[in-house]
Parts: structure tokens; C-alpha cells; sequence
């Protein structure tokens, strides 16, 4: 069952639920409705059980997330149950497999209840509050569990290990010739990894080693930051390694402008900087020539620097919409260029990056996708 598959069935899930939950209130546990929409959800358990043996539901903010992946979709379905748990005080809901339909039906009996009585776990049944552990500031290493310290480490090394190729890779391209992407592939699938056990982002980002590596430097983290982001926002499998390899290849059009236009310390002329604004359509070109790779890769290279407001180079055909993932890509561009040191600029503290990326929000950058990356990297 894909991913798409399984929210679906979670989605289901939650809709006889409350319809169960509903009916109780207006018949009773015996109703032949009642039995009807119990019965349909422990069989959907069933078969959600066949690929996991823990269907784990928490409740954060007004979020409802299933197994680590928000459910973005459900509408009123989503709004009810969020409701119901709310009523309830519960807001991690874990169903484990062996869970038979008896004690389903003692459970959603319970949720049903017009008094206040306090709804308990059982052997099959684990319900309780969140424990939010808080984060430490960026930087630093974060304290985690056992398996998770294990996936950082992975990540770190797998990140330094393909930097080489990376660079490898970059200078290639930058002869014009053809090149195989396959090589980053260990290290985007480590972030695909990585991401999914909740890894604050910015503990993972590389510091630059000399000026003339920030391009590989910053490639790579702006590949973990869209990734990240990406993530959070329900990207899964396929989708999410495509949006890898766009954020690795957004900006191989500047290895096609002159090194000392790049690297000039001083301001920019009005013809340099028409050079250095050129990157997005040789970059896109250049992609475009490239075998296998995913054409959001050209949409990400062309459209990382169109504001959302529609400004921004290059100049497009008027009402141009930007994909979504150029839009993340935009911000973690930006805030990553932002945090590091170049040869014009020093880098900026944390709060001060925040405050530009906010007070940009809805000109420069998508507000809901600015809203998300902050609470990644905060």
C-alpha cells in the first residue's frame, strides 16, 4: 500500500468513527447502525494492521498527524474527531494490532459518553498526552534517542561523504558535459530517512570551509532545508527524491557565469548583476539537456528567483505561477545565503534571518510555506 493509500484508509477510519460515535449519542452501542459502522472500522484496522502493527494518531496544535505524516485532507471528517479527542483531553492515540472489535466498540462507547469520566488505555488501546521535548538552539546537536542518534550520525556522514561528489559533479557540469545525478542518491535517501524521524533541519547544515566552496556548501544545505520542508508538508517517496534532486541542481546556472562576477566583493554593476540574473535560464537549459532527470529540476533552476508577488527574474509571461517546490526552494536559497559568510557580506545572526523571511512574507515569499519552514527551524 502506498502512502496516498494508507491516509486514505486512515481517512476512513476516522470517518466511521465519528459516525459511530454520532449514533451512539442519538440510539446506542446496539443499534444496527451503530454495529454497522464499528464493524466497517475494525475492518479497515485490519487491514491497516496488515502493514503496520501500530497505527499511531497525535493531536498537536490543531494538526491532526497520522504515523509522523500531517493529514492535510478530510475537511469536516478531520475537524470532528480533532474535536472529539479535544473533549477528551487525549492527544496521542496509539490502536495496536490484536485490537478486536469488542473492545473497539468499549472504546468509541466511551468517546460517546455525555459525562466526564476519564477515558483509560488498555492492552490494545494506548492514549496519553505529548510529550514535547524542546528543542536546543541551531547549531547544536540535538539530544535524541538511540535510533535516532544513529540516523543523525548516518545523515551527517553520508552528507560529507557525497559532498565530494557533489563537487565532482559541479565541475563537470560546468565543462558543459553530461553527468549522472545517481551519485547524490545515498545522500538524498538518507534525508528522506532522516526526515521522517523529525530531525530539526538546521542541525544538519554544513558550514563553509573556504569562499570558493560555497557553492557546494550551500547546495547541499538548501537541499535539506527544501527537503525538510517538503516533508513536513506531506511529500512522500518519489515526490520527495525529485524534489531532492531540484534543490541540488537549482542553481548549476551560476557555473555557467564568469567567477569573477560570482565572487566580486564589491557592488554590483547594472550589467553584472543582468549576467548574474541569467543563472535561472542558463540553469534551466543546461538541465534540459541532461538525460533522466525529473523536469522539476528545469522549474526550480528557471523559478527559484520569481517572488511570490509575481516580480523577480526572469521576467515570465504575466500571471506566471511559480511551482511550489521553486517556492520552497526560494526560502531556504535565501536563508541559507543569508547564514553564511561570502565575500560581500558577513553572515547574519539567526533573528535577524527570520525577521527578513517575515517581514517578506506575501511579496517575496509563499506565507503558509514561510509560516511551515519556522516551525522547522525555530
Amino acid at each position: 500500500m502506498n502512502q496516498s493509500g494508507y491516509q486514505g484508509d486512515i481517512l476512513r477510519l476516522i470517518a466511521h468513527f465519528n459516525a459511530s460515535v454520532n449514533n451512539i449519542r442519538l440510539y446506542s452501542t446496539d443499534h444496527p447502525q451503530v454495529k454497522k459502522y464499528i464493524h466497517t472500522a475494525h475492518t479497515i484496522l485490519m487491514d491497516l494492521f496488515r502493514i503496520k502493527k501500530e497505527i499511531t494518531l497525535l493531536l498537536i496544535d490543531n494538526d491532526l498527524v497520522a504515523d509522523n505524516t500531517p493529514i492535510r485532507t478530510g475537511g469536516a471528517h478531520i475537524q470532528q474527531f480533532i474535536s472529539i479527542l479535544k473533549e477528551s483531553g487525549i492527544e496521542r492515540m496509539t490502536l495496536v494490532k490484536g485490537l478486536t472489535e469488542i473492545e473497539l466498540a468499549g472504546f468509541i462507547e466511551e468517546f460517546a459518553s455525555s459525562d466526564d469520566a476519564v477515558i483509560k488505555s488498555s492492552g490494545y488501546i494506548k492514549l496519553g498526552k505529548i510529550d514535547v521535548r524542546v528543542k536546543q538552539a541551531a547549531g547544536t546537536v540535538p539530544e535524541l534517542s538511540g535510533e535516532e542518534k544513529e540516523t543523525f550520525q548516518e545523515m551527517l556522514e553520508v552528507r560529507d561523504l557525497k559532498y565530494n561528489e557533489l563537487k565532482q559533479m559541479y565541475r563537470t557540469m560546468k565543462k558543459r558535459k553530461q553527468v549522472d545525478v545517481r551519485g547524490v542518491d545515498d545522500m538524498i535517501q538518507s534525508f528522506i530517512k532522516g526526515f521522517a524521524h523529525g530531525m530539526n533541519p538546521v542541525n544538519l547544515l554544513a558550514s563553509i570551509k573556504s569562499s570558493d566552496e560555497y557553492t557546494f556548501t550551500h547546495v547541499v544545505n538548501v537541499c535539506i532545508l527544501t527537503m525538510s520542508l517538503a516533508e513536513r508538508l506531506g511529500f512522500k517517496g518519489k515526490h520527495l527524491y525529485q524534489i531532492g534532486i531540484a534543490s541540488v541542481l537549482h542553481d548549476v546556472g551560476k557555473l555557467f557565469i564568469p567567477d569573477e562576477i560570482i565572487g566580486k566583493p564589491g557592488k554590483l554593476t547594472p550589467k553584472e548583476r543582468k549576467v548574474i540574473e541569467g543563472h535561472t535560464v542558463k540553469g534551466a537549459r543546461y538541465i534540459l539537456s541532461m538525460q533522466e532527470i525529473p523536469k522539476l529540476a528545469v522549474l526550480g533552476a528557471l523559478e527559484h528567483h520569481i517572488r511570490f508577488d509575481g516580480t523577480g527574474y526572469p521576467a515570465l509571461k504575466s500571471g506566471w505561477q511559480p511551482n511550489i517546490v521553486s517556492q520552497m526552494i526560494a526560502i531556504a536559497d535565501v536563508f541559507d545565503a543569508m547564514r553564511s559568510r561570502r565575500p560581500y557580506q558577513e553572515p547574519k545572526p539567526m533573528d535577524v534571518i527570520l525577521r527578513i523571511i517575515e517581514e517578506e512574507k506575501g511579496t517575496t515569499f509563499n506565507p503558509f510555506l514561510v509560516d511551515t519552514f519556522f516551525e522547522l527551524v525555530k
